[in-house]
C-alpha cells in the first residue's frame, strides 16, 4: 500500500490522542524543518527529471511515463512522509486543509480519467493503422486507401478545476502552516503532470498551458526551471509525442510509394503500442490508489 495511504488510515486511528511536546518556538521552527525536507525531496526528483530533459527533444511517451511513474507519486510520499513526522493526522485538520485535499483529489481523478479516454482513442486509432497494414500484400491499394496519420484530438475542453487551496487564515498551528504549503506545491505539481501528459495524448498545448497557471504559486526553484525546458519544448516541438510521429511520417513514406516504409511502420507501430499499454496502466494504477486515499479520508471524517 502506499505510504500516502497509510498515513491516512494509521495516524488517524493511532495519533489523535497525542501531543507532542514541542511547545511555541521549537514548533514553528520543526515545522519549517519539516516541510523545507519535504521540498528537498521533490527538489530532488525534479533535478533527476531535468537532467533527462532538453529543450531540442520533442515530447515522448516514454517521458510522460516517467512522470506519471516518478514524480506524481514522489509528491505524494513526500507530503505523507510530512504529514508522519509533525505527527499531525488528517483527524486534527482544520477544514479548509481538508477540503483542500479533497479538492485535489478529486481534480486528479478528473484529469487522469481524461488521459485515460484520450489514450483508449489514441489506441482506436492504432488498431484502425494495424487493420490497414495488413491489407498491405493482399490489397495495396485497399491498404493505401485506408492509411491515414494519427490525428491527436483535444477531448478535454470544459475541464472544471475545482478551487485551489488558499493561504490559511491567521492563528493556525505551525503543523497547519507546514501541511498548508506543502498541500498547495503537492497540488500545484500534481496538475502541472497532468497537463503534460493529457496535452500529449491529445496534441494539444491547451491542457498543459491551463495547469502551468493554477501551479503558478509553486515555488520550488526546481520545479521553475524544469518547467521553464517543458515550455521551450512545447512551443519549438510542440506537443505531439514522438513516437506518433514517427508512425506518421512512415505512413507517409507508405503512402508515397515506398515498400521499404512497410516494416519500419511495424516496428514503430510495436513501439507505440507498448508504450500506450504501459502508459494505460500508469494511469489507471494512480486513479486507483488517489480514490483509495480519497475514500480512507472520508471514512475519517464519516467515523469521527
Amino acid at each position: 500500500m502506499p505510504l500516502l495511504l497509510q498515513t491516512f488510515n494509521k495516524f488517524c486511528s493511532k495519533l489523535d490522542n497525542r501531543h507532542p511536546n514541542r511547545h511555541g518556538s521549537k514548533l514553528a521552527s520543526f515545522s519549517l524543518s519539516r516541510l523545507h525536507a519535504f521540498e528537498d525531496d521533490v527538489s530532488a526528483c525534479l533535478n533527476h527529471l531535468l537532467l533527462s530533459t532538453s529543450a531540442s527533444k520533442p515530447l515522448s511517451f516514454h517521458y510522460l511515463l516517467q512522470l506519471l511513474q516518478g514524480l506524481l507519486p514522489t509528491i505524494h510520499q513526500s507530503f505523507a512522509k510530512l504529514v508522519v513526522d509533525l505527527e499531525y493526522p488528517v483527524g486534527r485538520w482544520r477544514a479548509d486543509l481538508v477540503d483542500g485535499y479533497l479538492n485535489y483529489s478529486l481534480n486528479l481523478l478528473d484529469l487522469l480519467n481524461s488521459i485515460s479516454f484520450s489514450l483508449t482513442q489514441l489506441g482506436n486509432s492504432r488498431v484502425s493503422l494495424s487493420y490497414a497494414l495488413s491489407l498491405i500484400q493482399s490489397s495495396p491499394a485497399m491498404a493505401v486507401s485506408r492509411l491515414k496519420p494519427i490525428a491527436l484530438k483535444r477531448y478535454s475542453e470544459g475541464l472544471e478545476i475545482r478551487g485551489n487551496v488558499k493561504d490559511l487564515k491567521k492563528g493556525c498551528s505551525g503543523e497547519e502552516r507546514a501541511i498548508e504549503k506543502a498541500l498547495a506545491t503537492m497540488e500545484g505539481i500534481g496538475y502541472w503532470i497532468c497537463g503534460i501528459v493529457l496535452s500529449g495524448c491529445e496534441g494539444d498545448a491547451t491542457a498543459y498551458l491551463e495547469m502551468r497557471r493554477l501551479a503558478s504559486g509553486v515555488t520550488v526553484p526546481a520545479f521553475k526551471a524544469l518547467d521553464s525546458v517543458i515550455s521551450a519544448v512545447v512551443a519549438g516541438k510542440g506537443s505531439v509525442p514522438e513516437e506518433v510521429e514517427e508512425v506518421n511520417v512512415a505512413v507517409e513514406m507508405i503512402i508515397g510509394g515506398s515498400g521499404e516504409a512497410v516494416e519500419e511502420m511495424r516496428k514503430r507501430m510495436g513501439r507505440l503500442e507498448k508504450t500506450v499499454e504501459g502508459m494505460g496502466k500508469e494511469v489507471d494504477g494512480r486513479f486507483s490508489e488517489v480514490l483509495d486515499g480519497r475514500t480512507r479520508m472520508l471514512d475519517v471524517f464519516r467515523h469521527s
